[in-house]
């Protein structure tokens, strides 16, 4: 009987105990949750593009005629040369490297293409063609000189900046360079016309950006590409050519360049010495508003396009709302420095989440 009743009460206490252990877990899953909500909510993205949605809120109450179907397909157009190359670039910064160079070859793939046009009478596609080897061969000087020389990237390309920025000149003599009057070819369409009213570019953009946020986080190159920023030394341990992936990467920015540059002389039909000047700092604005770490291995396409599309709204709102178009530096190093402060909050509160959430677990 002693035994029945102390079976009894050892059952009373078990079922006691695990009624008040369901209710504190009860208790504790809104606060679980919230944590793991938080933890999703605060990152770069996901600040940057409700960044992104009041900026376009806002100067669509104060610039007059922004809120408008051509204004906006000019912000996707602008938004469209800066996130090409920004998701190559993306991929260069993920594996720890960088590239200054991209607005000077950028320029000077746009007088190369007219140049070779007007002066030696190439067919616009053979143009086209030329131009994007070409700069994806500068890509490639770029990274052989870096991965496989060891002069550090920083120093290579601020040389080749200057190197592409001087050629230019020489071969424009500073001035405009046209291409010949009348001139037609179906390259024209394709860079530079329109699809059921939507730009080429923006076309190009998203083709761009679909295949690479795929390769980046869907293949096995992708992952080589975090694996090398992350950690070059283990990943080369894991047999990961890591110098091979590094100098794809500078080949890419490259090819990148030389596509803009046709995209720009398909629809333009002119070049000039000014084109590009200044772009790298849009294209890198776009890359480290997007979440990218200079210190490489973090980084993603959406984000990239996300602060490629904040700084296209950015430059339009300000001409449209009545401001000077230099203006747009001003206000591209103002988001520059603003998001490496919101990195730094979220980063602190992100691991604040993290941490609450497992010490509750």
């Amino acid at each position: 009987m002693t035994m029945t009743n102390t079976e009894t009460l050892s059952a009373s206490e078990s079922e006691a105990r695990l009624a008040a252990a369901a209710s504190a877990a009860a208790a504790d899953a809104p606060s679980d949750f919230s944590a793991m909500m938080r933890e999703k909510l605060l990152t770069r993205q996901a600040a940057m593009t409700v960044v992104a949605i009041l900026l376009f809120a806002y100067f669509s109450v104060t610039a007059n005629n922004f809120f408008s179907v051509t204004n906006f397909l000019d912000i996707i157009r602008a938004a469209s040369f800066i996130g090409i190359v920004a998701v190559a670039w993306t991929y260069l910064l993920i594996v720890g490297e960088l590239d200054l160079s991209v607005g000077s070859l950028y320029g000077l793939g746009t007088i190369v293409m007219s140049w070779m046009i007007g002066s030696f009478g190439l067919e616009p596609w053979v143009a086209a063609a030329i131009t994007f080897a070409f700069a994806g061969i500068v890509g490639l000087i770029n990274g052989v000189i870096t991965v496989y020389v060891g002069v550090s990237a920083f120093v290579v390309t601020l040389g080749m900046l200057s190197l592409l920025k001087g050629l230019s000149f020489v071969i424009s003599g500073g001035y405009p360079v046209p291409y010949p009057s009348g001139l037609q070819s179906s390259l024209f369409a394709l860079g530079g016309g329109s699809l059921f009213g939507i730009p080429a570019q923006a076309i190009w953009l998203f083709g761009v950006l679909l295949i690479g946020g795929l390769v980046l986080g869907r293949t096995k190159f992708g992952y080589w590409i975090y694996a090398t920023g992350g950690n070059e030394l283990a990943a080369r341990e894991m047999g990961i050519p890591t110098k091979r992936i590094k100098l794809i990467a500078f080949i890419l920015v490259g090819l990148s360049c030389g596509l803009v540059a046709v995209l720009n002389g398909a629809w333009i039909k002119s070049a000039n010495t000014t084109t590009g000047s200044g772009f790298e700092f849009q294209v890198i604005g776009a890359v480290l508003v997007g979440g990218a770490a200079l210190t490489g291995g973090s980084g993603n396409i959406y984000g990239t396009f996300v602060g490629a599309f904040i700084l296209g709204v950015v430059t339009n709102g300000l001409v449209m709302a009545g401001f000077a178009p230099a203006s747009s530096f001003l206000a591209t190093g103002g988001i520059i420095i603003v998001a490496g402060i919101i990195d730094v909050v979220l980063r602190y509160y992100g691991a604040k989440a993290t941490i609450w959430r497992h010490a509750r677990g």
